[in-house]
């Protein structure tokens, strides 16, 4: 059984990220602002006008990342490293203040040593804000599924890979049926809600293993690791029947149906990914001309088939 590939391409509630970037920004502000009243404290240290160092809970940063998850920031890489860094350099804070009071010297190497941290925490968070901008490069901002440009370098990966453990892997395209008419109909607000709602349903019926992205418009495309066209056209089925039952609220709260039409082909080793794509699509509307609302596939023998 294949898994999903090292690279492959999370689903990401934009919204929620781009809110939690705000507020780690702010959280940064914040630690930094500390930071500076902490050396200034410490170097002022026994002078009559110097406040005592900060507590380690006047850094409101510790707060941004007990609820980072809320906002997926705490899902990536660098939140864990920034963490530890975080911690550490208040750690060492906290020993160089303790010093400072019961009047021990604070030397050029103490001094050194936080810098080190100080410096080390700004990289790792430039890093973590690096990665979230990556992986917000990637993703489709409407539906936080892959994106088309990300989906061509992974499905070549995913062919390649299928050849060489000699697995066989299929690809499956899907159009939101008479998606003009929904819009001109509904609006584009509507429509835009369709595609967020086709896209979460979609993510439902598939298999843990299985990659979803939006290939454009109101069309959807999904690797399937490790299927044959059987395999493939069972799973298809499953979300075409999960969209069917799918009802989406109009401007007035009132629901109405959606359907979709899919086309599934084999990725193998005598065509490109890009013929893969072209045979799929080609399945696809023998669907739709057939009458939409059906999973059709292309065979070997070059005949569309619906099942």
């Amino acid at each position: 059984m294949s898994t999903l590939p090292a690279d492959a391409v999370p689903h990401i509630h934009t919204e929620k990220v781009f809110a939690g970037l705000s507020d780690f920004q702010r959280a940064l502000s914040s630690h930094m602002d500390w930071l500076r009243n902490w050396y200034s404290a410490v170097l002022n240290w026994g002078e009559p006008t110097a406040c005592l160092p900060l507590e380690h809970d006047a850094c409101s940063f510790s707060a941004w990342l007990n609820g980072a998850d809320a906002s997926l920031i705490g899902s990536f890489a660098g939140f864990a490293v920034l963490g530890e860094l975080h911690d550490e350099v208040h750690a060492t804070a906290e020993n160089i203040t303790s010093r400072a009071a019961a009047g021990h010297t604070i030397t050029t190497s103490d001094y050194e040593a936080m810098m080190a941290l100080v410096l080390a925490f700004g990289t790792a968070a430039q890093n973590l804000e690096r990665e979230v901008w990556r992986t917000l490069a990637t993703v489709d901002p409407l539906t936080g599924l892959g994106n088309r440009q990300t989906m061509m370098s992974q499905l070549v990966g995913e062919r390649d890979r299928a050849l060489r453990l000699n697995q066989p892997c299929c690809i499956g395209l899907c159009d939101v049926d008479h998606f003009k008419k929904v819009n001109d109909s509904h609006g584009h607000s509507t429509g835009d809600r369709v595609l967020r709602e086709v896209a979460d349903c979609l993510r439902g019926a598939v298999r843990p293993y299985d990659i979803l992205y939006r290939y454009g418009g109101e069309e959807f495309l999904v690797c399937l690791p490790a299927a044959t066209l059987e395999d493939g056209g069972h799973v298809l089925e499953r979300m075409r029947a999960a969209v069917e039952d799918l009802r989406v609220l109009d401007r007035n709260g009132t629901p109405f149906k959606v359907t979709a039409t899919f086309g599934v082909t084999m990725l193998s080793a005598d065509q490109s990914v890009e013929e893969s794509l072209e045979r799929a699509d080609n399945a696809l509307y023998d669907g739709k001309r057939a009458g939409r609302n059906r999973v059709s596939f292309y065979s070997d023998d070059g005949r569309d088939v619906d099942i």
